[in-house]
């Protein structure tokens, strides 16, 4: 084995141990790989650094300024304030219902062009709102608003991480990238799936005895001209953005949703209704460092081979089978179970090379295998460490770590059936 190779392996043993500790912080992936694969000759210093050029990263930035000047507007209470308006003289099990079912479907949409993680925050006022005024759990519905983002922002390329760094290694390795809504064939139905248990099964998600945290915001007040004026700019730049991102999804006209976005953020922060720290209030040092390491990892992953050795292991469980429901069932299966433990970001991250060298073994479509790995990668259901989602919201509730598996389960088993079902058919691996 050449020590290019040792460096690729240390560096991989590194990226897992780092995210199994809890002590260390998801940023230390690339801070301590970086120096490992230089040192080893994997890499080069400029191929390291120039992860932080790759598209999906300012992806990820741009949808992450948009949160923070979303949230920075107030658009988030204004939210909760219809829902309690939606639901009033309506009472017991009813109202319930009724409040999860307009919870469910608002932060689902919301989360196909926004991603998850971020649409989850900016919904805790409006939870501490409902909370405050209907008296139910708010660690209750921060849970079922976790699982409902993160099924919504399974739908496109850009709701969620995990389908963004799906994408970075089909660009890491020169092949077709996804579209925003090749994920929708899978994943709408999930979310419909998903949403009718979730609504109707309620009950099910872990319940407390406990008092809205002091400090929390519930009300907007009265919107003044000034708030209008910054929520119409803020919305009007973004969804010039999304735009621009179908347009060039559908290939309609030749166009980069990535300076699109730019561009709307810089005009927004140029017209003084966002402030440049509002612009960046969803957004942190330690974020970029991480999307950093996922991509330092993925490449890694790339030009060591050690991918195609990873794959070449998948092959010989999968022996010469050419049945595309029995290859999407294991990169599924494998895929799910690894991001309980290890975060569905990185899952997809590892994943999804090990796919494209199993994909060029076979001489199957790259594309149907990452997407297969991007879906199981994206059950971040079992535990709270599955994802930044859960790590990030679990700090704000009640919850215990058996509270995830016993109201997520069955969201693994629908998306295991739908994936299964439904991909081969509209996505064929051959």
């Amino acid at each position: 084995m050449s020590l290019s190779t040792i460096g690729a392996v240390i560096a991989f043993l590194i990226f897992v141990a780092v995210l199994v500790i809890p002590k260390l912080p998801n940023w230390m992936t690339f801070v301590c790989m970086a120096p490992v694969v230089v040192f080893c000759g994997t890499m080069s210093s400029s191929d390291v650094f120039g992860v932080l050029s790759n598209s999906g990263l300012h992806l990820m930035i741009i949808i992450c300024m948009f949160s923070g000047m979303i949230a920075a507007t107030g658009l988030d209470i204004v939210i909760g304030n219809v829902v309690d308006k939606a639901t009033r003289g309506v009472s017991g099990q009813k109202r319930d219902m009724m409040i999860f079912a307009i919870l469910y479907a608002i932060s689902g949409a919301v989360s196909f062009v926004l991603q998850n993680s971020y649409v989850a925050m900016a919904f805790l006022p409006v939870i501490f709102s409902i909370a405050k005024k209907t008296k139910i759990s708010h660690s209750k519905m921060i849970l079922f608003i976790i699982y409902a983002t993160t099924l919504g922002g399974a739908c496109t390329l850009i709701g969620t991480p995990t389908n963004i760094y799906a994408n970075t290694a089909l660009e890491e390795a020169g092949l077709e990238l996804f579209g925003m809504f090749d994920f929708i064939w899978v994943g709408l139905p999930i979310f419909i799936i998903g949403g009718i248990y979730m609504i109707l099964m309620n009950r099910w998600c872990a319940s407390y005895d406990e008092e809205v945290p002091g400090n929390a915001s519930t009300e907007m007040g009265i919107l003044t001209a000034e708030h209008k004026k910054k929520q119409l700019v803020v919305g009007v730049g973004f969804v010039v953005f999304i735009i621009a991102l179908i347009i060039d999804s559908l290939k309609l006209a030749v166009v980069n949703p990535l300076f699109i976005g730019y561009a709307m953020i810089a005009l927004i922060i140029l017209t003084g209704l966002v402030t440049p720290k509002e612009s960046l209030s969803s957004m942190g040092s330690d974020m970029i460092i991480f999307c950093a390491g996922i991509n330092l990892i993925i490449a890694v992953m790339k030009n060591s081979g050690l991918g195609d050795i990873f794959g070449s292991a998948v092959l010989s469980i999968l022996g010469d089978t050419t049945n595309l429901y029995l290859i999407t069932a294991v990169l599924f299966i494998g895929a799910a179970l690894m991001t309980q433990l290890m975060n569905n970001m990185a899952t997809a991250g590892v994943l999804a090379p090990i796919g494209i060298s199993i994909a060029s073994a076979m001489g199957a479509n790259p594309q149907a295998i990452v997407l297969a790995i991007a879906i199981g990668a994206g059950c971040s259901y079992l535990t709270p460490i599955a994802s930044g989602t859960n790590q990030t919201l679990m700090v704000f509730t009640n919850l215990k770590f058996t509270d995830f598996a016993k109201f997520g389960w069955p969201l693994v088993i629908i998306s295991f059936i739908c994936c299964v079902g439904i991909l081969p058919l509209v996505f064929p691996f051959f």
